[in-house]
């Protein structure tokens, strides 16, 4: 750091060893993901903010300055000896950076490579993604990490919230053997297209490409390929699963609903009004505002656009993608899946009925394992606390879930061998 940061942070320079550090990401607004009181360091609002700050059990270093991207730094926690349990600096070239640091890790892991990849969707739009292979592993069996909804880097990372669950999985699987894909989004990071133009089939048909790349190019098994999603992943996988041209050997469903997109977004404005706090709750009554009626409002305005983008409260949305995913129902193709299932919904999901669960095992005609895990949320982490969309936040500091992704990872290896 400079003389002036070393300063004004109250704190020398920051070294932390490679085997203490967890992961690392590029966070676009680095002010939106500061918490917790400052202490000791300088803060300005937006502009500068060098530092300790310490919330919610977490210890954090800063040193972000406005007009850029920040890298942030996951360390292993203070319980591993390192000093901080994450840092967030700016610096001039953080996408490089970041790409180094994880360079680095991967070299630290044993047996396991990374490659960036490029593949073409049906339309001629080109993905790139991140090819993730265990030694000896090349021509046996693979899979594809299908994100969820939104602007969704390959890792499962949104710009201002790093959730990271495709990036898990991918190291997850590694380790059990099983070698895998996964990829920006259209429009995101390094894909091309566009992202508010691209509609939920768009999204389908990148996923089937994405396959398509693993048995041909990828040169893996061609019989033994899985598709795993997250949440509008677990849709897409829902679909590959009753292509018969995809004709997966195995699909694996993670906070997967098994009713139409309307009333899985009915369901969770029920569960975001519940989850308000009491007070506010009290001044929506008292203004007359219901919550959940204005939002059936504009999602019947969603559904009677004609474009791909529209404006919703000044904001330009993917009006496409709402129309398609407002009629997209899970219940034909569950029934026409032909490859083994594993379905995993917590029970403190507020986005996907966990009770879908129930739905699902009934609905698949072949093996189907279900487990709905006690206080796992949407994201793929526990929390002890009432289910609430406020405290995502503080759980992407967390580690995906280690269970779950041992689950997955060895449910899915299991099942691609025997194929």
């Amino acid at each position: 750091m400079s003389k002036f940061e070393r300063f004004a942070g109250l704190h020398g320079d920051v070294a932390v060893p490679m085997p203490l550090i967890r992961g690392a990401e590029v966070i676009a607004d680095p002010f939106a993901n500061i918490r917790g009181v400052r202490a000791p360091g300088l803060g300005i609002p937006r502009r500068r903010c060098i530092g300790t700050w310490r919330g919610r059990g977490v210890r954090s270093f800063v040193a972000v300055r406005e007009g850029g991207p920040a890298i942030r730094v996951r360390t292993l926690g203070r319980g591993s000896g390192a000093e901080f349990d994450e840092l967030m600096v700016t610096v001039p070239d953080a996408a490089r950076v970041t790409a180094q640091i994880r360079d680095a890790l991967d070299a630290g892991r044993t047996g396991v490579s990374e490659r960036e990849v490029t593949f073409r969707s049906g339309d001629g739009t080109v993905l790139t993604g991140t090819a993730t292979i265990p030694a000896g592993a090349e021509g046996g069996p693979g899979a594809v990490i299908l994100t969820g909804s939104g602007r969704l880097d390959r890792d499962g990372d949104h710009a201002k919230l790093p959730i990271g669950v495709s990036r898990a999985l991918a190291e997850a699987l590694a380790q059990a053997g099983v070698a895998s894909l996964r990829y920006d989004k259209r429009g995101v990071a390094h894909s091309g297209g566009d992202y508010l133009s691209a509609g939920l089939s768009d999204n389908i048909a990148d996923a089937a490409a994405a396959v398509d790349w693993l048995r041909g190019i990828g040169g893996f098994g061609r019989n033994a390929i899985a598709v795993i999603g997250h949440s509008e992943g677990a849709c897409l996988a829902v679909a590959l699963g009753a292509d018969r041209g995809v004709d997966p050997a195995a699909v694996v469903l993670l906070a997967c609903p098994a009713v139409t997109g309307r009333q899985v977004l009915h369901w969770q404005s029920d569960k975001a009004v519940a989850g308000l706090p009491t007070p506010v709750r009290a001044v929506l009554r008292a203004l007359r505002i219901d919550v959940k009626e204005r939002q059936r409002a504009a999602l019947e305005k969603l559904s009677r656009t004609t474009t791909d983008t529209a404006r919703m409260g000044g904001r330009k949305v993917n009006a496409r993608w709402f129309r398609e995913f407002l009629d997209f129902d899970p219940t034909p193709l569950l029934r026409e899946n032909t490859a083994p299932v594993l379905a995993i919904t917590g029970g403190k999901d507020v986005q996907v009925d966990p009770d879908d669960l129930a739905v699902i095992a009934e609905l698949v005609p072949g093996e189907v394992d279900t487990v709905r895990v006690p206080d796992l949320t949407h994201l793929i982490r526990r929390d002890a606390d009432p289910p609430s969309l406020r405290a995502y936040r503080r759980l992407v500091r967390d580690a995906v879930d280690p269970e779950v992704l041992s689950q997955v990872a060895d449910w899915t290896a299991g099942h691609l061998r025997r194929a």
